[in-house]
C-alpha cells in the first residue's frame, strides 16, 4: 500500500507546465534557426573568399598580359634597331639596343614572378634562353664588325633579328594567350560562384524554415517520452523507500525532475558502496577473529614439538661424539627452529596485537633510529636513502615500539625489493582527507610517503596487499604489511599503497593523526 500510494502521488504530479514546455520548444527552434543561419554564413563566407581569390587571379592575369604586351613592343623596337645596325654598322645603334635589352630584362623578370602555372613558367624560361642567345649573337656580330668580317657579322645580325626575335615574339604571344584564357576561366568561375551563392541563400531560407518546423515538431513529440521514462526510473530505483525523502510534489519541468533522479541514483550508489565497504570490513573482522581464537592453540601445538626438538639437538651437541658432518646438520636444524619460532611470534602479534600506549611522539626521530639499524643493509644493497621534511617538528599520538615496527617493515620491504640497488625516498607532508573506514568529515593527517625505485606491486597482489599471508616478494611469509596495517589502524591511521607511472616503483603512505593541530 505504501508503494502504490507513492506511485499515485507521482502520477498526479506528472503533467508538465505547458508554458514552460512551449518556452523550451521556442528555445530549441531558435537554436536550430541559429545553426542554419550559421551554416549559411559559413557557406557564404567560403564562396566570398573563393570569389575574392578568383578576382585576385584575374588581376594578376591582366597585369601579366600588360607586361607581356610591353615585352612585345620592346622586342619590335629591338628588331628595328638590329636591322638598322645591319645596314650602317653604326655603334650608336648598339647603345640603343642595350637600353632596350635592359628594359626587356626587367619586364621578363616581372613576367616570371607573375607566372602562375608550370606552362607559363616554361615559356618564360624559353624566352629567357632565346633572349640570351640573341644577346650573345649580337655581341659576337659586333666583334666581327670591328675586325672587318662583315659578311659573317651580317649573317649573325640577320639571324638574331629575324629568327631569334621572331621566335621570342611567338613565345610572348603564347604567354599572352595563356593569361587571357586563364582570365576568362576565372571570370566564368566567379559567375558560377555567384549562382551558387544565390541558390544557397534561397535553399537556406526555405530549408531553414521547413527544417525548423519539422525538427520542432519532432522534438515536441520526443519530449513527452522521456518524462514517462524518468518517472519509471524513479519508481524502479526507489522501491518505495527513498522516494519519500524526495520532495516531488512540485515537479513541473524536466530539469528539476532530472536533478532529483540524479540525486536519487547518487544516494543509491553511495549506499551500495558503503554496503560493500562494510561487508569487506566484516569479512576481515571475521577472519581476524578466527585467527585470534586459533592463534594460541596453534602456537602451543607447534612450540611444544619445537621445544622437544631443540632439547634433543642440544643433548646431541653435549654428547660430543658426533659423526663427521652431523654438527653442520644440527646447525641447520637449529636455524630452521629459530625461523619457525620467529614466524610464531609474528603470527601471534598479528592475531593478538598488544594495545598501543599512545603518547605524543616525533615520528622523524623514530624513523632516524630505524635507518641507523638498517644502514648495513642499505650499504650492502647499494641503496641511497633520502629524507625530506618541510613541516619541521610535528608530533603524532603513537606507541614508539609499534611505530618503529611499521617503519622497519616498510623500509625492509623496500630494501628487499631492490637487490641490485636503487633509491628510497621518505617525505613528510600534511593531507586533509576522510578516513576510509569512517563516514566523517575530512581531517588533517601526517602523510609519510616511503617511495622506492623497484619494479612496483603486481596488479594481482595489489588488491589483497594488506591481507595476511599475501607475499609481494619471494622472501618472507606475508605478515609484515598485515601487521603494519593493523598497527596503523590501532593508531587511528592507515596505510595506502600505489604504483608510480611506467613501473618506476611503489609508494607506501602511512597516515597518522596530528597532535594539537592549529
Amino acid at each position: 500500500m505504501r508503494q502504490s500510494s507513492l506511485h499515485c502521488k507521482i502520477e498526479k504530479n506528472t503533467p508538465m507546465n505547458v508554458q514552460f514546455l512551449n518556452y523550451k520548444l521556442l528555445v530549441w527552434m531558435l537554436l536550430i534557426i541559429a545553426l542554419v543561419m550559421g551554416g549559411g554564413y559559413l557557406i557564404t563566407a567560403y564562396t566570398y573568399n573563393l570569389q575574392r581569390i578568383n578576382e585576385q587571379r584575374i588581376d594578376i592575369a591582366r597585369r601579366t598580359v600588360s607586361v607581356a604586351e610591353e615585352m612585345e613592343m620592346e622586342l619590335i623596337r629591338m628588331r628595328g634597331f638590329t636591322l638598322t645596325y645591319l645596314v650602317d654598322k653604326s655603334p650608336q645603334w648598339l647603345d640603343s639596343i642595350r637600353v632596350l635589352e635592359t628594359r626587356f630584362v626587367i619586364l621578363l623578370e616581372r613576367a616570371r614572378l607573375n607566372a602562375a602555372t608550370h606552362e607559363e613558367q616554361l615559356i618564360v624560361q624559353q624566352i629567357s634562353a632565346l633572349f640570351s642567345n640573341y644577346n650573345q649573337n649580337l655581341i659576337a656580330a659586333s666583334a666581327k664588325v670591328r675586325v672587318r668580317q662583315i659578311r659573317q657579322a651580317n649573317a649573325m645580325i640577320e639571324f638574331a633579328a629575324t629568327n631569334l626575335i621572331g621566335t621570342i615574339l611567338e613565345k610572348s604571344r603564347n604567354f599572352i594567350n595563356l593569361n587571357i584564357t586563364a582570365e576568362r576561366d576565372f571570370e566564368r568561375e566567379i559567375a558560377r560562384t555567384n549562382v551558387i551563392i544565390f541558390r544557397t541563400m534561397i535553399s537556406l531560407g526555405i530549408g531553414g524554415i521547413v527544417g525548423g518546423l519539422l525538427i520542432g515538431w519532432i522534438i515536441s513529440r520526443m519530449l513527452l517520452k522521456p518524462i514517462n521514462q524518468i518517472i519509471l526510473q524513479v519508481r524502479s530505483a526507489s522501491g518505495g523507500t527513498m522516494l519519500e525523502k524526495l520532495e516531488v510534489s512540485n515537479i513541473d519541468n524536466l530539469d528539476d525532475l532530472g536533478k532529483r533522479v540524479s540525486s536519487l541514483i547518487a544516494r543509491i550508489n553511495q549506499t551500495q558502496a558503503d554496503l560493500e565497504k562494510n561487508q569487506e570490513l566484516l569479512k576481515y573482522s571475521n577472519k581476524y577473529a578466527v585467527l585470534g581464537k586459533v592463534a594460541p592453540t596453534l602456537a602451543h601445538e607447534i612450540r611444544n614439538p619445537l621445544a622437544s626438538i631443540k632439547m634433543l639437538v642440544y643433548s646431541m651437541r653435549e654428547d660430543g661424539q658426533l659423526p663427521e658432518g652431523t654438527s653442520q646438520d644440527l646447525d641447520i636444524i637449529s636455524k630452521e627452529i629459530d625461523r619457525m619460532e620467529a614466524f610464531i611470534r609474528n603470527f601471534l602479534k598479528f592475531a593478538r596485537p598488544a594495545e598501543p600506549a599512545l603518547i605524543p611522539i616525533d615520528p622523524a626521530e623514530l624513523l632516524s633510529e630505524v635507518i641507523q639499524l638498517v644502514k648495513p643493509k642499505l650499504k650492502k644493497s647499494q641503496i641511497e636513502y633520502n629524507f625530506k621534511n618541510e613541516l619541521g617538528q610535528i608530533k603524532t599520538p603513537a606507541d614508539a615500539s609499534h611505530l618503529k615496527q611499521i617503519f622497519m617493515n616498510l623500509i625492509i620491504n623496500a630494501i628487499e625489493i631492490m637487490p641490485k640497488g636503487g633509491n628510497i625516498n621518505v617525505s613528510f607532508r600534511k593531507a586533509s582527507l576522510q578516513r576510509p573506514d569512517q563516514q566523517s568529515d575530512s581531517e588533517n593527517y601526517l602523510a609519510i610517503d616511503i617511495e622506492d625505485t623497484g619494479p612496483g606491486i603486481p596488479e594481482k597482489v595489489m588488491q589483497h596487499l594488506f591481507e595476511p599471508f599475501v607475499k609481494g616478494k619471494e622472501q618472507g611469509i606475508g605478515l609484515g604489511l598485515s601487521i603494519s596495517q593493523n598497527i596503523a589502524l590501532m593508531h587511528k591511521g592507515w596505510i595506502d599503497a600505489t604504483n608510480k607511472p611506467n613501473a618506476a616503483g611503489a609508494i607506501f603512505t602511512l597516515y597518522l593523526p596530528i597532535v594539537n593541530e592549529t
